[in-house]
């Protein structure tokens, strides 16, 4: 779990024994500013959505970091402030952008695949998307603040030839 006051990841067993944590603040590797959410992916690697350092970083189970991706800005591969992580049954790891009004989606290893999203109050656009979610069928579910509503992408991720998640939505 993220400990976003603490800036850094705390593990527990299935009983909420402690087991380890790990991060300190800062910008460095293995650093956090406001931690924000953990995702496990297939092969065990963590996946963290660093807020303030606006990334996604990567670690093995043991909390050793292996990489990571992302930067401040509004390009391909650039957040401001990454929020919640989702995979879709391929591995590919989703993340909500919330100061950016959109979702991208990037491979196992940081590779940008797609995004979608503006700001905007109409099917498809966003208002600080927060909560993020990917059923059985690679539908994609984004909670926004901005507009109180949970939208459902239209098209599905983690399925080829699908021409991209959120082409379309429904709220």
């Amino acid at each position: 779990m993220s400990d976003r006051g603490n800036d850094r990841i705390q593990v527990f067993d299935s009983q909420g024994k402690f087991i380890r944590k790990w991060g300190t603040t800062g910008n460095l590797h293995g650093q956090f500013r406001w931690p924000q959410a953990v995702v496990v992916g297939f092969e065990g690697h963590v996946y963290v959505s660093d807020q303030g350092n606006y990334r996604i970083q990567v670690f093995d189970s043991q909390g050793l970091f292996l990489w990571a991706w992302g930067s401040e800005g509004s390009g391909d591969e650039e957040f401001k402030w990454p929020q919640c992580l989702a995979l879709d049954r391929n591995g590919n790891v989703y993340a909500s952008d919330r100061g950016n009004h959109r979702v991208q989606g990037f491979d196992q290893e940081g590779k940008f695949l797609r995004k979608w999203g503006i700001r905007g109050s109409g099917d498809g656009e966003f208002s600080q998307p927060l909560g993020l979610a990917i059923d059985g069928c690679g539908y994609v579910y984004v909670s926004e603040y901005g507009n109180d509503r949970i939208q459902v992408s239209t098209h599905r991720a983690g399925f080829s030839g699908d021409g991209g998640a959120g082409e379309g939505a429904v709220s």
